[in-house]
């Protein structure tokens, strides 16, 4: 046989035998008693057998359902969002040897990341701290809106209970969201607006331009805001006395008299502010004492307030904002400090330590001039005593002042005069020139 028909037979040969191969392949069957997974695959051709447990599989996860109660809400997930990965390839391979094979599978949720993720979001919400609102003009100048608790689900617990329902007998998957407490509540605004102090004293409302002086004063410190660490001016709050800011002249003190000025009257609110910051608790930066004792406080415990040269200060140390209410009217000023809860309290004590006395009354150089009794000057003292539930606990001197005599000035006397060929020991006294 010639080299080119021996090529030619072995050409044939080479293609009868990957024909045989092919066809083999093509035509095998399962033997009998093949089964999957309990999938009688008896006799039929790979693909077939394929087919058959895919339907099989299918049949089986139409009746799986992944059921997760979160809070009592029901999500419910079947075939195609429940899928199962096998291997069937393997499984096929080794029943065609041996009669039953069990299927090894594992069931998954589809997507679940972004399913559980947003089973998640349907839960969660923000906590709300509580807030407060401030009206000094209202009859209740506190206001709350009440705290919010917030709330999740936490995600790697509910992937993990997922995990273990689809690995074992998809038992129903019940989880809790968790309660997270908002950090500022009703209850701590509360305390945080107590009442520390209330100091007022009295004026003569029929005195309008000192009464006008007083209530505008009022108006411009009644719902000032000190914030932590912040020093309170009274000048900086209540602004310059003039006319022009709507200030009225009354009597003020001015050098150790009484005179008029605009802005009378105004010492009479720094005062009692001195007095209600002083009972809360706050640091006294600055005061200033009249130069002469004032009526509607005890010595040592008056603050006076004139221009840029004499200020009332003080700092809140509390570490949250006081409030202040001011209210003036009906001859009566009042002030209330609202800050946190203090376990304290504070009296005050004004010792009077010696008396001046007054100087030799003068008269009068005309007939228009005022006239004024005499007034002892004083020496005094102030102290601040701090209470714990009530028990005296601290005894502090705050100052030691010293109010100047005020003398008399009296009506001049009327004169006296001899007529000539009058009686011995005759006079007359005429009044008013006649």
């Amino acid at each position: 046989m010639g080299k080119k028909k021996m090529k030619y037979v072995l050409m044939l040969a080479a293609l009868a035998g990957i024909f045989f191969v092919l066809c083999g392949a093509g035509g095998a069957r399962m033997p009998a008693g093949a089964r999957v997974d309990g999938v009688d695959v008896s006799g039929l051709s790979l693909p077939a057998a394929e087919k058959k447990i895919r339907l099989s599989l299918r049949e089986q996860l139409s009746e799986k359902a992944l059921v997760i109660v979160a809070d009592g809400k029901r999500y419910v997930f079947r075939y195609p969002e429940i899928g199962v990965r096998t291997d069937l390839n393997e499984a096929l391979k080794k029943a065609q040897k041996r009669g039953d094979v069990p299927l090894k599978k594992r069931y998954f949720l589809t997507a679940k990341e972004r399913v559980l993720r947003g089973i998640c979001d349907d839960f969660y919400r923000k906590s709300q701290n509580a807030s407060l609102r401030f009206d000094p003009d209202a009859d209740e100048p506190f206001s709350f809106e009440a705290e919010r608790s917030g709330r999740y689900l936490d995600g790697a617990v509910l992937s993990r209970a997922v995990e273990e329902s689809l690995a074992g007998d998809f038992a129903e998957v019940r989880v809790s969201s968790v309660r997270v407490s908002a950090r500022v509540t009703v209850l701590k605004l509360r305390e945080s607006v107590a009442l520390l102090s209330r100091f007022s004293t009295k004026f003569n409302p029929s005195a309008a331009g000192r009464a006008r002086n007083i209530e505008l004063a009022a108006e411009k410190i009644n719902g000032a805001v000190v914030a932590p660490g912040e020093t309170f001016s009274f000048n900086a709050c209540v602004g310059e006395r003039t006319r022009a800011n709507g200030f009225c002249e009354a009597p003020i003190i001015f050098e150790g008299d009484f005179v008029a000025g605009v802005g009378g009257g105004v010492c009479q609110v720094s005062t009692t502010l001195y007095n209600a910051a002083l009972l809360s608790g706050m640091k006294i930066e600055e005061y200033h004492p009249h130069s002469l004792s004032v009526g509607y406080v005890e010595p040592s415990f008056d603050a006076m307030v004139s221009g840029k040269n004499a200020d009332l200060r003080f700092t809140n140390e509390t570490g949250m904002p006081v409030y202040i209410l001011c209210r003036a009217g009906g001859g009566r000023i009042e002030i209330s400090v609202y800050g946190r809860k203090s376990a304290f309290s504070f009296r005050r004590e004004s010792v009077v330590t010696g008396r001046i006395e007054p100087p030799e009354p003068v008269y009068a150089e005309s007939e228009n001039a005022k006239l004024r009794s005499a007034k002892d000057g004083i020496l005094s003292a102030g102290y601040l005593v701090k209470l714990k539930n009530g028990v005296p606990v601290e005894k502090k001197l705050l100052r030691r002042d010293r109010y100047a005599a005020v003398g008399a000035v009296l009506a001049k006397p009327a004169e006296e005069q001899v007529f000539p060929g009058a009686p011995a020991g005759t006079s007359f006294r005429f009044l008013n020139g006649t």
